[in-house]
């Protein structure tokens, strides 16, 4: 209904495959750390460190490559497993230290955040040099291949989305983990006397969504050709609404992964609309905020309060 809205309000520019595909490139992001959160909030958690995480490991993952470096495999091994490490501290602080979530990735919002500033003294890294070849013809599996790379005219960073959605799925839906961790969040107390580890599960999702902030990093990295401090921010509430208004509690004990995907397919039709209306930046951060709280308000009877 919205792409049919935007069909009729802007028939030259909004249903054409450039806008289409610029829609899907710049979602893919967000999309990737949207599939981490949906597992975090399915066990009633919340990580409102992801956006700051994307930065820290960026610029952790350039300043690792060197001014002089050439290797994209560097680059991405460091970011990923930077961004990795930071979800462990989350983990651990949350399944072991028994720190509330929502205090403990407020933590590392504000830890990831000034890491993000301290590694490279406040300034970005450029990643040109890992292309490659030129920055439009990137060579293929470098870095910026990731982010403007094609394959049958679809940008690589979809293909990854597409991925990881379809391994969230599988994972959420048909395997043993996905049910302990739905279990976790619908009834902690009652999956510790069934036998699930609930502390294990606990620790996974927050190490996968640190994991997957890592791969995030990459794409956005491989988009831009460079790692910015200042990248990132308020990537965890675009997640977090995806997630949302996807269709996943909050409560927790019900999640899915095919609503967070529609969910970022949403937001991503709604600012691309509004974009081309000429709506002001502040437009759209209230119509976001409005968004979020109609789809919370909409779970709400079920949670009888």
């Amino acid at each position: 209904l919205l792409f049919v809205a935007g069909a009729i309000l802007k028939p030259d520019t909004f249903p054409t495959w450039d806008n289409i595909r610029n829609m899907l490139t710049q979602s893919s992001v967000v999309g990737v750390l949207a599939i981490g959160m949906t597992f975090v909030i399915a066990t009633a958690g919340i990580d409102l460190s992801v956006g700051s995480m994307v930065a820290a490991a960026g610029v952790f993952g350039g300043i690792m490559v060197g001014d002089d470096g050439t290797s994209s495999l560097v680059f991405i091994l460091a970011a990923i497993l930077f961004a990795t490490f930071l979800g462990s501290v989350n983990a651990t602080s949350i399944a072991y230290g028994r720190v509330v979530p929502f205090i403990a990735t407020l933590a590392m919002f504000s830890i990831a955040r000034g890491l993000a500033l301290l590694l490279n003294d406040k300034l970005p890294v450029s990643l040109l040099d890992l292309n490659g070849g030129s920055f439009g013809d990137p060579r293929p599996f470098s870095l910026l291949w990731f982010g403007v790379g094609r394959i049958f005219g679809i940008p690589v960073s979809v293909f990854v989305f597409l991925a990881i959605t379809i391994l969230g799925w599988v994972v959420l839906n048909r395997t043993r983990y996905g049910r302990y961790v739905i279990a976790v969040g619908g009834n902690r107390e009652a999956a510790r006397i069934a036998g699930v580890p609930v502390r294990r599960i606990i620790f996974s999702v927050y190490v996968l969504s640190g994991f997957l902030a890592g791969i995030s990093t990459v794409l956005l990295c491989a988009r831009l050709g460079s790692a910015s401090p200042v990248s990132g921010n308020l990537y965890e509430l675009d997640a977090i609404g995806a997630v949302v208004i996807g269709g996943t509690s909050l409560a927790g004990g019900r999640a899915t992964i095919v609503g967070t995907f529609l969910g970022v397919l949403t937001f991503a039709l709604i600012f691309s609309l509004m974009t081309q209306l000429n709506l002001s930046t502040e437009v759209q951060q209230v119509t976001k905020g409005l968004i979020v709280l109609g789809a919370v308000l909409l779970q709400r009877p079920e949670a009888r309060y």
